[in-house]
């Protein structure tokens, strides 16, 4: 039996340096680009299968990198997900937002749902992969979905971002710019102010985008580009002109596509292709008009613990450092890129800060190296935990279904009863994870 329940990063035993950097040592250092969808489920691509929608950009993108075919996101939900990314931490682990703390408005939003606790802020005490590159030099962005506090006290230029564009909440209107959830009110900031802009929203932050590798292109930077695309509402860029929703959908996986396209041409205009990292993925499961097919092969959607709920696509580039035209099957989650992208910029961080996450560069490099741990994933009273190929799930104190994934991708055949053992040994390693990281 496995007696490790977390995986603790590389860096969590070492302290927190910043270092005074000359600028020919922080110029060797790479640009960090994270491209991150919003409910784009794994079979949309035509790289992942999809055969509806055509994706030219970020087909190229896989042909130019790696493409992994068991990337998860950490939860299976927007907010959870987010908080991974930014902590290298399982969500459950993030300090989030006592009630206290909040504005009485969002205090009562927030109890009305106690299951996206994290869309309502997460602790200033937390430590961000943005506050650790800031420190060593990085100039730090976020364009696009924020989604991890409403109040002005949790804005993301308070968590280690020196520029951001784009909206708070979980959706926004991509004409109007007000908010879906929260206040329905404006929600389309520019840095710390409320401002409007006219234009379709995945077209403003690529234009976003493309603008900060601009003016940043001297020295490192580090660029969260988190669309809102395909995330509902399903709305066409013209308003006028009439099509199904399907249609619409697949419109705007076109113009995400598209963004893409300009972000890689951006950094090969300004000579940054070889001194980038560039990733691509998507924060949870499909959530698709009927008629979609958005997750191929996979059962389940946004919310649920079958593979479609957190088996999302994950794309990497890099040129002269990642292997073009590679496959990886290793599986690995969003809170894994908190440490690759630490290690790349050269900083560590306090031993206080303990990492779930591991460092992503060893299986960019090589696809064959193994990533061999124990995974685990929990939202309201639904859980699973990952062995291998094994996978076990319940909800509350009840181990619901056991699969085979090598052999069952698509969780047909429920295994509970053949393999007691097993079950008992997941649930285990379960519950000793909840006590690590606490039931929420």
């Amino acid at each position: 039996m496995k007696v490790a329940i977390t995986l603790l990063g590389t860096f969590a035993s070492l302290a927190f340096q910043v270092v005074a950097q000359n600028d020919t040592s922080l110029l060797s250092r790479p640009n960090i680009v994270l491209i991150m969808a919003d409910d784009l489920g794994y079979g949309t691509l035509g790289c992942y299968g999809g055969k509806e929608i055509k994706t030219p950009h970020i087909d190229q993108l896989a042909a130019d990198g790696q493409r992994f075919t068991d990337f998860h996101s950490n939860g299976v939900m927007c907010s959870p997900t987010r908080a991974a990314l930014l902590t290298g931490r399982y969500p459950q682990r993030c300090s989030w937002v006592p009630d206290e703390e909040l504005s009485p408005v969002f205090r009562e939003q927030r109890r009305k749902n106690l299951a996206q606790r994290w869309a309502w802020g997460i602790s200033a005490s937390e430590l961000t992969i943005a506050e650790v590159l800031q420190q060593v030099g990085y100039h730090t962005g976020i364009i696009g979905k924020w989604h991890l506090g409403y109040d002005a006290k949790f804005h993301p230029m308070n968590q280690g971002f020196d520029e951001f564009r784009g909206f708070i909440g979980g959706n926004v209107d991509y004409h109007t710019h007000v908010a879906g959830y929260g206040l329905k009110q404006l929600d389309w900031w520019n840095h710390r102010q409320v401002e409007n802009e006219s234009g379709y929203a995945t077209d403003l932050l690529t234009k976003y985008a493309t603008d900060f590798i601009s003016q940043h292109k001297e020295k490192p930077f580090f660029l969260y580009l988190s669309h809102a695309a395909p995330h509902a509402p399903w709305q066409r860029k013209d308003p006028n002109k009439k099509m199904s929703q399907a249609e619409t959908y697949h419109e705007m996986i076109a113009h995400l596509d598209q963004s893409v396209g300009s972000i890689t041409e951006a950094l090969r205009k300004h000579h940054l292709s070889s001194k980038t990292l560039v990733i691509f993925c998507s924060d949870n499961g499909q959530a698709a008009p009927r008629g979609v097919s958005a997750n191929g092969r996979l059962k389940g959607k946004k919310g649920n613990m079958l593979e479609g709920g957190h088996r999302v696509p994950m794309i990497a580039s890099w040129p002269g450092v990642i292997p073009v035209g590679t496959t990886n099957d290793q599986t690995v989650m969003s809170m894994d890129f908190f440490p690759t992208f630490t290690k790349l910029a050269g900083a560590t961080i306090p031993q206080d800060h303990a990492l779930d996450g591991s460092d992503l560069m060893p299986l960019l490099s090589d696809p064959k190296q193994s990533s061999d741990r124990v995974l685990h994933w929990l939202f309201g009273e639904s859980w699973a935990v990952r062995d291998g190929p094994w996978k076990l799930s319940g909800r509350a104190q009840n181990a619901l279904s056991l699969v085979n994934l090598e052999t069952d991708l698509e969780e047909n055949t429920n295994l509970l009863k053949e393999h007691p053992e097993r079950v008992l040994e997941l649930k285990k390693l379960h519950q000793q994870w909840i006590k690590s990281v606490g039931n929420r």
